[in-house]
């Protein structure tokens, strides 16, 4: 098996990405659900065929503490009932990971569990910060 290319130019590019896509107009994005409090907004994909999504919410805590529950870890396995299992296959630097999970099967499996291989990044950004897998 060939070895994995470095991963920095990747996360570069990802890094602009996500700035790029924070950055998009607030009239490009269309609510698709609406808490008190939380707001998902959604957007066309000029890349691919589907949609872009973002997120905004307010939790008083630590950034960093919040997001360890998102990104890939044993806490995902806590909350995520559709996620059975999850393997960090490589990590690149602290916030820049291959993980492969699988998904359990839903609607009395007629819709399969499934395995996923995601590149998960993170970056500080402004007050926050910006995450995608």
């Amino acid at each position: 098996m060939d070895p994995l290319p470095s991963p920095a130019p990747l996360a570069s590019k990802l890094r602009n990405t996500l700035v790029r896509y924070h950055s998009i107009g607030d009239s490009e994005w269309r609510v698709a659900k609406k808490t008190k409090d939380a707001t998902v907004w959604r957007k066309p994909s000029e890349e691919f065929s589907g949609y872009l999504y973002k997120a905004q919410g307010v939790v008083e805590d630590v950034t960093n503490r919040v997001v360890d529950h998102i990104r890939p870890g044993p806490y995902r396995l806590d909350w995520d009932s559709l996620m059975t299992s999850m393997d960090i296959m490589e990590t690149f630097e602290e916030n820049c990971c291959v993980m492969r999970y699988t998904t359990a099967g839903q609607l009395w499996n007629i819709i399969a569990p499934r395995e996923f291989v995601d590149f998960s990044y993170t970056t500080n950004y402004e007050d926050g910060l910006l995450t995608c897998g």
